[in-house]
């Protein structure tokens, strides 16, 4: 079956594309930079198309021989018209899907949706399935709650959680009920949803066995680690202060966690089981879903998708294909010539982030994801990257994501922290008839007077540390 998957990059969506591939489908999806996607998923029946769900002109031709078409984009991080953003995304997906011949559009939606005083990211989740349903060809909307697997963003909150604080004081929105699902079981309500024999648009609403509290789910969290943690109830954290919280002490920052926090102030459990018994499915209850979850994160180093992978988890508008013409453009470029192959030289560059730092000057580095994170940017969100050994475009580092990459050769990486304008840093090694080249470029682009104060501000520490951090990459060259 050729199947188009819309939202590939993000966390279900990576799985669902690699489940697919797996079963021998033939694969479209729809990429704002298809090296992102042609990176992660080799295999010959993946197509990637570039294009954008905002540019109409974009889309055309990507129903074109498809029968099954996957909506699964949302956005947790996009400012105040996300849902405007998020409708016209829709509408713009469903009028290219009434030239064609497609026959079944499945979303995955937000379970909870049908309670009253929605959270705006809820309602966004609501009106799109409308949108989506709202033609003659058939919508299947799967509707979720919170999603328990490695790299999902309610266990990761839930996690960092547990593992870090002996004593919490947990608002009202953590005594909201909840019906978790194990990732494995989403992804096999998605692809079983290709199969189904109803030819009408229907809701279908799943979970686990059990209802929980997100309290009840870090107690059990807790006993299944062996920790004891002490959970005080308080009256005061709104969801503004709660997700500055979050930002402090797990992965999530800000903007993520507020929107999350106020679709929690609902209850999210099923209702409605009409049509559920057309699937074999039998889900996992919670204390599997975890146990589960912390055997494949303790078997591989990192997990096979995680909620920040998606380009839309970044704070900023941010495009890997950006064509702004910027008016102002700043750049540092340093450069040594070493006696050592390319391939060594390259190999302290491949290690750079995450738990090795930045080879010099690691407090200042700190300090500005600290501020960062402090207004709401994404601060140290992340770590490390999937791949130890080679940078993947799309991927994630720090605050950076990976624009460009040539195997030990180049990488360009394009900051998501909130500036006032574009940050970018580069690695390059090439040959020369002196020896090795090892050049190091810092850029920032900018259309605004406070971009041009912003660089020229912090020019006297940038001359400090990017000459530092060159040097200190040279010592980390192996000599042998």
């Amino acid at each position: 079956m050729k199947i188009l998957i819309c939202g590939a990059t993000g966390y279900v969506g990576s799985r669902l594309t690699n489940k697919l591939l797996s079963e021998g489908h033939e694969v479209r999806c729809l990429a704002r930079n298809p090296n992102s996607l042609n990176e992660r998923f080799n295999s010959e029946k993946l197509e990637v198309i570039h294009g954008n769900l905002l540019n109409t002109e974009s889309l055309e031709h990507i129903f074109e021989d498809i029968e099954v078409a996957y909506y699964l984009v949302h956005s947790l991080t996009a400012k105040d018209n996300f849902q405007l953003k998020e409708a016209l995304c829709a509408n713009n997906f469903i009028n290219e899907a009434k030239k064609s011949n497609v026959k079944r559009i499945i979303y995955l939606g937000g379970l909870g949706t049908n309670s009253e005083n929605l959270s705006p990211h809820l309602e966004s989740r609501k009106e799109v399935g409308q949108i989506l349903r709202s033609t003659a060809i058939q919508c299947v909307e799967i509707q979720a709650s919170i999603i328990i697997g490695s790299g999902s963003l309610s266990y990761e909150i839930m996690k960092n959680l547990v593992e870090r604080l002996p004593i919490m004081l947990t608002p009202k929105w953590v005594s909201s009920l909840s019906q978790p699902i194990w990732i494995d079981d989403v992804i096999a309500y998605l692809t079983e949803s290709i199969k189904l024999k109803n030819n009408n648009s229907c809701v279908v609403q799943i979970g686990g066995p059990d209802q929980v509290t997100y309290k009840e789910l870090m107690a059990i969290y807790a006993k299944i680690l062996g920790k004891k943690r002490l959970m005080i109830s308080v009256p005061v954290l709104t969801p503004n202060l709660s997700s500055k919280w979050l930002g402090l002490v797990t992965p999530v920052y800000a903007r993520v966690g507020k929107k999350l926090i106020e679709s929690l102030k609902s209850d999210s459990i099923i209702d409605n089981n009409d049509n559920i018994s057309e699937f074999k499915i039998t889900p996992i209850g919670i204390k599997e879903s975890l146990i589960r979850t912390n055997t494949d994160i303790n078997k591989h180093s990192e997990p096979e998708s995680r909620w920040y992978d998606s380009i839309s988890s970044g704070i900023s508008e941010f495009n890997l294909n950006d064509q702004t013409n910027y008016k102002h453009k700043y750049i540092d470029t340093r450069q040594i010539t070493l006696h050592v192959e390319p391939l060594k030289v390259f190999e302290p560059i491949n290690k750079i982030g995450g738990d090795n730092g930045w080879y010099f000057a690691d407090l200042l580095w700190n300090i500005r994801g600290w501020m960062d994170l402090a207004v709401g940017g994404v601060g140290l969100r992340r770590r490390t990257r999937r791949n130890s050994e080679q940078f993947i475009v799309g991927d994630t580092l720090d605050w950076w994501r990976i624009s460009e990459s040539k195997q030990n050769q180049f990488v360009r990486l394009e900051a998501e922290m909130k500036l006032p304008g574009k940050a970018w840093l580069e690695f390059e090694v090439w040959e020369d008839k002196e020896g090795t080249i090892l050049s190091q470029t810092a850029g920032f682009d900018t259309n605004s007077i406070f971009g041009r104060i912003y660089w020229i501000g912090l020019l006297p520490l940038h001359k400090i540390i990017f000459q530092g951090m060159l040097k200190r990459i040279s010592q980390k060259i192996p000599k042998n």
